[in-house]
């Protein structure tokens, strides 16, 4: 029931590009014929793909349905539509609407990861292997704040706002990448944990990944959903644990055994340590 990508993994390909793509080729109609010749092919983008610096990408389907080929070319200047050849013509035609076929991986992978928004979220958890645990909470489901736990003696927080910003790490998600989970070495990771107002749990394990020059890194996470109850406030009573249920279910059906590269942005909110909250508290007299 779903399309997925031999070059990812077997991950799942992005459904609405496929379905455009599709629904693009299945309804466009020729505009005008252009060149039958090969040598002007270059000015309309439709020479075979595979000579190089070709900007063209070749659409093939499984043999046996009876459907060409078709190379999709560049776009017109000034005009809609898209220039277009059938792999097995020599006739380029202009077609109705433009065709968006990615030409890399990356560009046909479904980058959704999870989608946890932050007024959802009623307690943050991070644990380091070596630093101090951050707890934050909300006493109760309608409070704006959240109160950071375990504040040591002679410290203080530096700014609700940067508390209240750990509850965003799963907030419309999506990936840069996605590899195999085994791929890559978990040992040492962060986890970062968020329960919302209906007791979902999601948990993730972040780790940063140096390149094989150790000049860049790359920011991964491998994650895992449950349930959990909670005694908050205002918290959700009836059909809340189903619901929560239900929906780490779906996490984890499209999630397990897969690893997500992230922006560097959330591998810091998921990492955050006490020290980047807290200042130095200071006396009055």
């Amino acid at each position: 029931g779903a399309w997925l990508i031999e070059e990812a993994g077997g991950y799942r390909a992005d459904w609405p590009v496929v379905q455009a793509l599709l629904s693009g080729l299945s309804s466009a109609e020729i505009v005008e014929p252009k060149t039958a010749n090969p040598d002007y092919y270059e000015r309309l983008g439709v020479q075979d793909p595979s000579l190089p610096d070709a900007p063209g990408v070749l659409v093939e389907f499984r043999p046996g349905t009876g459907l060409p080929g078709v190379i999709i070319g560049n776009e017109p200047q000034g005009r809609g539509g898209h220039y277009l050849r059938l792999a097995d013509s020599a006739q380029a035609v202009l077609i109705d609407r433009e065709i968006d076929a990615p030409k890399t991986t990356d560009g046909w992978v479904d980058s959704e990861v999870i989608d946890i928004s932050d007024d959802e979220v009623v307690e943050v958890a991070i644990t380091h292997p070596d630093e101090d645990d951050i707890v934050a909470r909300k006493v109760s489901a309608d409070d704006e704040n959240f109160i950071l736990q375990n504040i040591p003696e002679g410290m203080n927080v530096r700014s609700a706002w940067s508390v209240n910003a750990l509850a965003g790490g799963f907030s419309g998600l999506e990936a840069d990448e996605v590899r195999p989970a085994d791929e890559i070495d978990w040992s040492g990771a962060v986890r970062y944990r968020v329960v919302t107002v209906d007791g979902l749990l999601a948990e993730a394990r972040a780790v940063a990944v140096s390149s094989e020059d150790e000049e860049d890194e790359s920011f991964w996470i491998l994650l895992e959903a449950g349930t959990y109850t909670t005694a908050l406030d205002g918290a959700t009573e009836q059909g809340g644990e189903v619901e929560a249920a239900g929906r780490a279910g779906e996490i984890n059906e499209r999630t397990r055994g897969w690893a997500y590269r992230i922006p560097g942005f959330r591998h810091d909110t998921m990492t955050k340590t006490m020290d980047e909250l807290l200042e130095s508290a200071v006396s009055d007299e």
